[in-house]
């Protein structure tokens, strides 16, 4: 049986898990998605301007919610977007590595991830924008075709500006593939951005009710509110960063959880002030296992730079090296948990690539199969409640 067979079935038995297996309560509660329902209705049956309703973001994800949720499909499209996503990387890194195998295992580790998994269990933005950016680095690379994929990248941006960044990459993709000749390259990424930028410029149309100013002032607000809400200052830079490298997938239970130095009886303490509204009790914290490879995506993305610095990769190869650290640019605004899901793809993809370079062989395929035997048993423990432990800090 072919891989792409084997992964489909094993996506489908993960589709199964999700419907049947799932502990509502082993997981914890994201409740922005309320604010983006009630938005995306706003925009889809009054047609109101997204500058009206929730400005912060780009307005095309809450359009999806929207109308997914007044048509009553909208945990399906989610499930797609999980799916889709996770073949889609499966696909690229076969592309990228020309093997069946890496790419089974970089596909199956994204839809087993729990931070993945979790963030496609509510209407966030994120999932979309994580579509639509692999979607149009499908058509870059695979298919050859920058109009398209600047088309779908427009849309990922237009859905959350986290994924801008991956600009990066489509410009070294077409810089490799044109450099030859500077003047076509320049050519390609003009049309390019171009492309990408009417088609996320046409999402925000229904501003234009407010007046001709209205979507230069919405960009204003958002990028001022963007600034002001993640700081994009020094310490939350490295906050988000030594928690990716510290990572042990620390979630939240009805509140935020806010731990501070202070002094107690002489003593440097690590003191706990936040109370679950209305409880009396201090929030609830569960501590999940997460992806068994967590503590290689770091290491392997440094590596795979030495190599890459050193000459000793593909230019295929290189575009996953520069993927991966443009996706690190969503994780430094700030620590939030399903901030890394938009760097999931392109790291388990680096730690692909590493395995490439240490295992050959048969040695691969037993590498593979067990690595992802055991995720999956991770996983399961964790959606059906055994996994996280629930710590009640008082």
């Amino acid at each position: 049986m072919k891989i792409r067979n084997i992964l489909f079935i094993f996506l489908s038995v993960c589709l199964l898990l999700t419907y049947y297996l799932v502990n509502p309560q082993a997981l914890p509660q994201y409740r922005d998605e309320e604010v983006y329902i009630a938005c995306g209705r706003e925009y889809v049956f009054n047609f109101s301007a997204p500058y009206s309703c929730n400005f912060e973001h780009p307005p095309f994800g809450k359009y999806l919610i929207g109308f997914a949720d007044l048509l009553g499909f909208g945990r399906l499209l989610y499930l797609f977007f999980m799916l889709g996503s996770s073949f889609l990387v499966y696909v690229l890194v076969r592309f990228l590595l020309g093997s069946d195998l890496l790419g089974f295992l970089a596909g199956a580790f994204l839809v087993l991830d729990t931070v993945f998994f979790n963030s496609h269990r509510f209407l966030l933005l994120d999932p979309p924008a994580i579509f639509f950016t692999l979607l149009s680095m499908y058509f870059i690379l695979v298919r050859s075709s920058p109009t398209v994929s600047a088309f779908f990248f427009g849309l990922g941006v237009a859905s959350k500006l986290s994924v801008a960044p991956y600009f990066i990459v489509f410009a070294y993709v077409l810089y490799w593939r044109f450099s030859q000749g500077v003047r076509l390259f320049m050519r390609e990424l003009l049309v390019f951005v171009f492309v990408a930028f009417l088609t996320y410029l046409s999402t925000y149309l229904a501003d234009l009710r407010l007046g001709l100013h209205a979507i230069i002032q919405h960009h204003l607000d958002m990028l001022s509110y963007v600034s002001w809400r993640h700081g994009f200052s020094t310490p939350i830079a490295v906050n988000g960063l030594m928690k990716l490298v510290s990572k042990v997938e620390v979630w939240r239970y009805g509140g935020e959880l806010t731990i501070y130095l202070t002094t107690l009886n002489a003593t440097l303490t690590a003191a706990n002030t936040t109370f679950t509204p209305g409880s009396g009790y201090y929030v609830i914290v569960g501590v999940g296992a997460g992806s068994i490879l967590w503590y290689v995506m770091l290491p392997s993305l440094l590596i795979n730079t030495y190599w890459a610095l050193t000459e000793r990769l593909s230019r295929a190869e290189v575009t996953a090296v520069v993927a991966g650290w443009a996706s690190l640019t969503t994780i430094l605004p700030g620590p939030i948990d399903w901030y890394y899901v938009i760097a999931l793809p392109t790291l388990y993809a680096n730690v692909a690539l590493l395995l490439s370079r240490l295992v050959r062989g048969g040695w691969v395929r037993m590498a593979v199969v067990s690595l992802t035997t055991t995720q999956a048993i991770v996983t399961l423990l964790t959606l059906t409640g055994f996994l996280p432990w629930r710590i009640i800090l008082r």
